[in-house]
């Protein structure tokens, strides 16, 4: 299941792509720093990406991923640590001044089954686990080379043990642009 998802993802991305090269868009890759908060919850991340813009409306959309670390605290009292291979879809206007609405998943938990040591019976147990995904808004201004933008996300972040006890988190992202 999960290997038909990435294949129809990524040979969707692929023809959206091409049709957007072909309908006279532009396209400009760029790198990006994200850090986003909760309370004392963070999450930063660094990243790349690539936009796709329609020369004569500045429509578009962005595909973005990224490698995140967050400490967030679960429902538990406990502050967990944990990596993150993200990946991302903004939709919006893009040009000097862009304001989007995003939606972005764990790509790790997505493609990677969870396997755990179980101390107890000395075995690989496999657990199922939600994936974690997020959906946002935002705004930025570009400034030359430069983009830095400011969002809001509401997140589902859990695991088999724990639940985070925040959701909402706001950030700000830094783009280097080519």
């Amino acid at each position: 299941m999960k290997k038909r998802l990435v294949r129809a993802l990524f040979g969707g991305v692929v023809l959206v792509l091409s049709g957007s090269a072909v309908a006279h868009g532009n396209s400009g890759p760029r790198f990006f720093f994200s850090h986003e908060s909760s309370g004392d919850d963070t999450i930063t991340s660094i990243g790349t990406g690539i936009t796709i813009v329609n020369g004569d409306s500045n429509l578009g959309f962005q595909l973005n991923t990224s490698i995140a670390n967050a400490e967030i605290l679960s429902d538990d009292g406990y502050i967990e640590d944990y990596f993150a291979w993200e990946g991302s879809v903004k939709v919006g206007l893009f040009s000097n001044i862009s304001i989007y609405g995003e939606a972005g998943i764990d790509l790790g938990e997505l493609l990677f089954d969870d396997y755990r040591h179980d101390y107890h019976d000395y075995y690989h147990a496999h657990y199922n686990d939600d994936i974690d995904a997020y959906l946002g808004f935002g705004a930025g201004v570009q400034l030359g080379a430069l983009k830095v933008e400011a969002f809001s996300r509401v997140r589902e972040i859990d695991s088999l043990y724990w639940e985070a006890q925040s959701e909402s988190f706001s950030g700000v992202q830094f783009s280097l642009n080519f």
